[in-house]
């Protein structure tokens, strides 16, 4: 039976993000069968999270311009790759998505994208479709985005972010230079920071925010986020409640970890988008020979 409805997800291809809002967009399938998913990310993106069989399938991944300039070498940083994309928003979305419509002759019923994206809304207006963003972090980070000027104002007024939080009771004991920097700050000439603050003001628009969390992690936050967006629908955490993927070990490190002792060994994980410097190098190095 042909596909009755057409979603369009909208990724962020960095870190977790992608993943993560794959591994919803996975359930929601599984639970809507006559519904067809069109996922843009870029295409280093879509080739790490999709697996073959899945290209023809349900969830079809579509590549966006990842916004590099051409020639670009690139020489480790991936947050500078990460600051050509934001720069490339939203419209290497909106040619994917009207090229997707030319080819199937249907538009789209709803709009899913990663929380980052601010334009969102408008995007979701021009479709005529409900918009829901997904937030991958928890909910306290989630509430700070959405009162980032009111944070701003309160660090003018005393003059500095060594000032704690008073003026949200649950974040007293939280001085103002322990948050995200991009909170904080107010440099325009960084592409994130004005992603992020876009961000802030525009998801209580959304139809609903979608949370990779769950409601009785924070249960006094996900009311005070209730109170400033329409809906607030936490469904986490996704890659704990999802089914495992089958993979391929090429390497042999299951193997290897098995021959060994339990608590023997220990693994570390960076996401690619930020790199540790030589001194939090040294750092963990005293960490895994002490313990």
């Amino acid at each position: 039976m042909a596909a009755s409805k057409h979603v369009a997800v909208l990724a962020f291809p960095f870190t977790s993000h992608a993943a993560t809002l794959l591994s919803l967009i996975r359930r929601i399938s599984e639970a809507a069968p006559d519904v067809s998913f069109f996922f843009f990310s870029t295409a280093q993106s879509n080739d790490s999270v999709f697996s073959k069989s899945e290209e023809h399938g349900k969830i079809r991944p579509y590549s966006v311009s990842n916004g590099l300039p051409e020639g670009y070498v690139f020489k480790g940083n991936f947050y500078e790759a990460a600051k050509y994309f934001v720069k490339a928003l939203p419209g290497n979305f909106k040619s994917a998505i009207d090229k997707i419509v030319e080819e199937t002759g249907k538009g789209f019923d709803c709009l899913v994208t990663d929380a980052l994206y601010w334009f969102g809304a408008d995007l979701a207006e021009e479709l005529q479709v409900p918009w829901l963003p997904l937030w991958i972090a928890g909910p306290r980070s989630l509430f700070l985005h959405l009162e980032t000027d009111k944070i701003r104002q309160y660090i003018k007024s005393y003059g500095s972010k060594e000032k704690t939080l008073d003026l949200f009771p649950e974040f007293s004991a939280i001085r103002a230079c322990d948050l995200q920097p991009e909170i904080t700050s107010e440099d325009m000439d960084d592409p994130v920071t004005v992603m992020l603050h876009k961000m802030g003001l525009e998801l209580p628009r959304a139809t609903a925010i979608v949370g990779d969390s769950y409601e009785e992690l924070d249960t006094t936050i996900v009311n005070m986020l209730r109170s400033r967006i329409q809906k607030y629908l936490p469904v986490g955490p996704l890659f704990l409640t999802s089914q495992p993927p089958s993979f391929v070990d090429p390497h042999g490190c299951l193997e290897w970890l098995n021959k060994h002792q339990t608590a023997s060994d220990s693994r570390s994980r960076f996401f690619k988008c930020f790199e540790i410097n030589d001194e939090e190098k040294e750092s963990i190095k005293i960490v895994l020979t002490t313990t």
